[in-house]
C-alpha cells in the first residue's frame, strides 16, 4: 500500500539563459530557436565550459521556509542539502552511485539502481552536455510545438524527446529575449511545470535567480530564490561522497536483535503493537511507505506539533500531509528515539482495515534493520545489519531501492515482465492501471470493486491469472487487481505493478536495506489455496459503529440477493452482528465454501430487510 510518495524537495536551479532582444522574425525551426537561446545565454561554448557550479538559496514549500544548497560537477556528480527545520535532508551522487541521508540521520546508498533510473541518469548527463543541440544527434529528437502565451509573454515551445526512454522536456522561450519563461518536464509518472524569472549575469551567463515549480499530480508548489551562484568553482571531490552516518536512533533491549515478535495478519495486512507514552496501539508494517506515518487523530491525542501543508501522492489521489516529530516509542525488544514523521488523516482508511491502527512503520523504521517476516507463524524479527549473517537456504532477490522503497522484477502469465514495487503494506498484488489497460487486462472477465488508499477511493477490477514468476518461484492462479475506469494514459509509470501480501504470505521474507537485498524462503503455506471472498460484498466499519456495505459487485451472489451500498448489517443467521467477532470474522464468513447459505438482516433507510445469500465462486 503506497500511502504516499516520499516528500523530496526537488527544486534544483536550472541554468537557463536569456539576453537582450534580438531580431524578431517568427521562427518555426526548433534548432533556430535553440541557437538564438544559446547565443542569448552567452554562447554554447561557454555553456559547455561550465563544468561546476554552486548555488545557495531560500526555499519555500508546503508552508515551510528554509534553505537549499547545491553543488554540481559534470558529468553526473551532485550534492543537495535541504534544511526546512523539521525536515533536513542531504542527497548526492558521487558518479558511481546515489545516496541519501534522510531527515532521521539514516544513510541509504543506492548502488544497484533500476533500469529506469539508469536510463534517466544517462539522459540527464547528455542533456547537461547539450547533446540535444546537435541536429545530427542519434539520441535526441527536437521539435517545434507552437507559440504559446506564458504569463503574458509569447513563447516558442520546443520539445526535446529521446530514444532511450519516454521522458520529455519542453522549453518555452520568450519570442523577444529568448529567455526561458517556463519548462514542462515529464519523467515517468512524475511531471511538473517550472517558471523562471529574475535573470542575472554570472560570468557572462544568464541565470534565473527565482524559479517556481508546480507538480502536476498534486499541485504542490515550491519556490527557490537564489542568494548566491558561483560558476566553475573548485569543488573537492570528497563533497560528493556519502557523509558519515550519525549514531543509531534505536537500541535493542538485549544484544543485537529482537526475535519472534508476534504480529496480527488479518485482511492481508501486518499489524504490530507499538508503545508510546505507556499506551500500546497497532501500527501497520509497510515497505511501501517511504516515511513513517502517524494518524492525524493520534498525533492530536499525543499533543504533537504539526507543521507544513504538503500535497503527497497516494493510492487513489492526492494526500494532505503534515510533518511532526514522533516522540520516543518502543515495541517488544526495541526502543526508538524521536523521529520525524509524516501525518495524514487515516480515519476513512481505518474503516476498511481489519484492525484499527494509529500509524504506519515505513522506511524510517524498517531501514534500520534486517527484518524477517514469517507469515505462516505470524512472527517478525529484527536484526542489526552490521552483525546479521544469513545462513538459510532461501533465494536472494535482485532488488533496487528507489525513493526509499524496494523495486523488484517479476513476470505475470509468462508475457508480462517488468519492475514491481515490493510492498509489505499492500494487501493484494496489483497492476498499474495504465499497464493493465494497454495490455488488455481490463477486457478480461473479473470482479469490479472499490478500494481506498491514502489518497481516495477508486474503482478496481480483479481478474484471475495463470501464474506469477518471482525470484525463481512460481505461484499458481494469482488474483490480480488494478484501478479500473478513468485511467489517465498520458503518463506511464516506471513500474508495472505492486507485489503485495497475497504473494508474500507464501514465504518467509527477509528485508535488508543496508545490503540492498531481499531473501525469500518457502513458507509452510507456500502455494496454498487461501480463502477468498465468495459473496461480492465489501464490508467496512460504519461511521457510527457496526458494519455496513461499502460496495456490491455486479454479477455476484450479493447483487442477486439484493444488497445495496450503505446497507447496515444487523444479523447473520439470527445472530446479532455484535456477537459475531468483529470485521475479520464477518469477512471470513463471506469466504466460506461456495454453496454456503446465509440469512442476513440489514437496515436500509430505517427499515429492516431480510436477504438470502448463497456464496459462489466469483471467477
Amino acid at each position: 500500500m503506497t500511502y504516499f510518495k516520499r516528500f523530496l524537495v526537488t527544486g534544483l536551479l536550472m541554468v537557463l539563459f536569456a539576453s537582450v532582444a534580438i531580431a524578431q522574425n517568427t521562427l518555426n525551426d526548433p534548432y533556430d530557436v535553440l541557437n538564438r537561446h544559446f547565443e542569448a545565454a552567452g554562447g554554447l561554448d561557454n555553456l559547455k565550459a561550465e563544468r561546476t557550479h554552486y548555488m545557495e538559496g531560500e526555499l519555500s514549500v508546503a508552508g515551510l521556509q528554509g534553505t537549499v544548497k547545491i553543488w554540481s560537477q559534470k558529468p553526473g556528480r551532485s550534492r543537495t542539502e535541504v534544511d526546512l527545520g523539521i525536515i533536513k535532508m542531504i542527497q548526492g551522487d558521487n558518479g558511481d552511485f546515489n545516496w541519501v541521508l534522510d531527515s532521521n540521520g539514516k544513510l541509504q546508498k543506492i548502488t544497484n539502481p533500476d533500469d529506469a533510473t539508469i536510463k534517466r541518469k544517462e539522459i540527464s548527463i547528455r542533456m547537461a552536455e547539450y547533446e540535444y543541440a546537435d541536429p545530427e544527434s542519434d539520441v535526441f529528437k527536437v521539435s517545434f510545438e507552437s507559440i504559446e502565451n506564458i504569463e503574458g509573454s509569447d513563447c516558442y515551445a520546443v520539445k526535446i524527446e529521446n530514444n532511450i526512454n519516454n521522458d520529455s522536456f519542453t522549453g518555452y522561450y520568450n519570442t523577444e529575449t529568448f529567455l526561458p519563461e517556463k519548462s514542462v518536464s515529464i519523467a515517468g509518472e512524475n511531471s511538473n511545470d517550472t517558471f523562471y524569472e529574475d535573470y542575472r549575469d554570472v560570468n557572462g551567463l544568464k541565470v534565473a535567480f527565482r524559479s517556481r515549480q508546480i507538480m502536476h499530480q498534486t499541485g504542490q508548489e515550491e519556490e527557490i530564490v537564489v542568494t548566491e551562484y558561483i560558476s566553475n568553482p573548485e569543488i573537492n571531490s570528497t563533497l560528493f561522497e556519502p557523509p558519515e552516518e550519525g549514531g543509531k536512533d534505536y537500541r535493542f533491549a538485549e544484544g543485537d536483535k529482537a526475535e519472534n515478535i508476534p504480529f496480527r495478519f488479518e485482511g492481508n495486512h501486518l499489524y504490530i503493537p507499538v508503545t508510546i507514552n505507556c499506551k500500546e496501539r497497532y501500527w501497520i508494517l509497510d515497505t511501501g511507505a517511504s516515511m513513517t506515518v502517524i494518524g492525524e487523530d493520534y498525533a492530536s491525542e499525543l499533543g504533537l506539533d504539526l507543521q507544513g501543508d504538503i500535497k503527497g501522492l497516494g493510492a487513489g489521489g492526492t494526500v494532505d500531509i503534515k510533518l511532526t516529530t514522533l516522540p520516543p516509542f518502543s515495541l517488544q525488544g526495541i526502543h526508538f528515539n524521536e523521529q520525524a514523521a509524516a501525518v495524514i488523516d487515516i480515519k476513512e482508511l481505518n474503516r476498511m482495515l481489519a484492525v484499527e491502527v494509529v500509524g504506519i512503520l515505513g522506511f524510517d523504521f524498517l531501514s534500520r534493520f534486517v527484518t524477517k517476516i514469517d507469515y505462516a507463524n505470524e512472527l517478525v524479527s529484527f536484526y542489526d545489519p552490521e552483525t546479521f549473517v544469513y545462513s538459510g537456504d532461501g533465494l536472494e532477490v535482485d532488488v533496487h531501492i528507489k525513493n526509499s522503497v524496494f523495486m523488484v522484477k517479476a513476470t505475470l502469465d509468462d508475457d508480462y515482465f517488468g519492475t514491481w514495487l515490493f510492498d509489505l503494506g499492500a494487501s493484494s498484488t496489483s497492476l498499474n492501471g495504465v499497464y493493465a489497460l494497454i495490455n488488455g487486462f481490463t477486457e478480461r472477465k473479473g470482479v469490479v470493486g472499490l478500494a481506498r488508499g491514502a489518497g481516495n477511493t477508486f474503482n478496481t477490477k480483479k481478474v484471475k491469472c495463470t501464474k506469477i514468476d518471482f525470484a525463481g518461484f512460481t505461484l499458481d492462479d494469482p488474483k490480480i487487481s488494478f484501478s479500473y475506469g478513468g485511467t489517465d494514459t498520458v503518463l506511464t509509470s516506471d513500474k508495472i505493478g505492486i507485489l503485495g501480501n497475497t504473494l508474500f504470505r507464501n514465504f518467509v521474507v527477509y528485508c535488508d536495506y543496508a545490503n540492498e537485498r531481499v531473501i525469500l524462503e518457502k513458507g509452510k503455506n507456500f502455494n496454498k489455496k487461501f480463502p477468498e471472498g465468495h459473496s461480492g460484498l465489501q464490508i467496512i466499519r460504519g461511521e457510527e459503529g457496526g458494519y455496513e456495505i461499502l460496495f456490491v459487485s455486479d454479477g455476484t451472489p450479493a447483487k442477486k440477493a439484493g444488497f445495496q451500498a450503505g446497507d447496515i448489517l444487523k444479523s447473520i443467521n439470527g445472530v446479532d452482528i455484535k456477537y459475531l467477532g468483529g470485521l475479520t470474522a464477518i469477512r471470513d464468513m463471506m469466504s466460506e465454501e461456495p454453496g454456503t447459505k446465509y440469512t442476513i438482516i440489514v437496515s436500509r433507510d430505517g427499515e429492516e430487510k431480510k436477504l438470502k445469500l448463497k456464496l459462489a465462486d466469483l471467477f
